[in-house]
């Protein structure tokens, strides 16, 4: 158990070799757009974008994706990337999503974990392949990667609202409190097959995104 639970730190930890940091979700474009200019529509911007964004698509995914890599069903791995990578709304999330797909999945190969066949991976499929090499249990998985979302998402606000860190820290502990409600729904919505939910607010924050003369996040 301890070493499941030290391989899910490092999985989970901003110093992973994947590029997290640099990507805001459209949270950048929000700011300027002054969506989000205080801790309140800070935390309210990251809490819904996390339960009907990222806890509706990715965490079902991922649901899907660590019962394939425990099985070795890299077919199915590779149709869940094809799923996660059409339902991505922009061309700036999608990018996203490929690039720290590819460098998770670099960084496995360099461990010597199995991580499937697909070469334009998905972060969540590549994730699931590492909690399934490393014994990480799902339920751990799910709140793995729930907090590693959040966290990074509470680092954007801190550094471009900005936030003072306890205020950050307020933000972060009160979402947490929401990370298991959203793993249990997870894993009921991975029983449908057209899991997912589309944002517009999100998509046209992310479009706009794209055409900043200035910014800090590659989304």
């Amino acid at each position: 158990m301890a070493t499941s639970l030290v391989h899910l730190l490092q999985l989970c930890s901003q110093t992973l070799p994947v590029g997290a940091y640099a990507y805001s979700q459209a949270q950048e474009s929000a700011i300027a757009g002054d969506l989000v200019n205080d801790q309140e529509s800070a935390e309210e911007w990251i809490e819904g974008v996390f339960r009907y964004g990222f806890g509706q698509l990715d965490l079902p995914a991922l649901v899907l994706a660590h019962d394939a890599a425990d099985h070795k069903d890299w077919r199915k791995l590779e149709e869940l990337d094809e799923y996660l990578q059409a339902s991505r709304e922009s061309r700036e999330l999608l990018l996203e999503d490929l690039e720290m797909g590819r460098a998770l999945k670099r960084l496995l190969a360099v461990l010597g974990v199995e991580n499937g066949i697909s070469e334009t991976p998905s972060f969540v499929t590549q994730f699931a392949c590492a909690g399934a090499s490393w014994g990480i249990t799902l339920q751990d998985l799910l709140v793995g990667l729930s907090y590693s979302w959040l966290e990074n998402q509470v680092m954007v606000a801190t550094k471009s609202v900005p936030l003072g860190q306890s205020q950050a820290q307020k933000i972060l502990y009160r979402l947490c409190g929401t990370i298991s409600a959203a793993a249990a729904d997870a894993i009921e919505l991975s029983n449908d097959a057209d899991f997912g939910a589309s944002l517009h607010g999100l998509a046209i924050m992310s479009a706009r995104h794209e055409t900043m003369e200035a910014r800090l996040y590659r989304s």
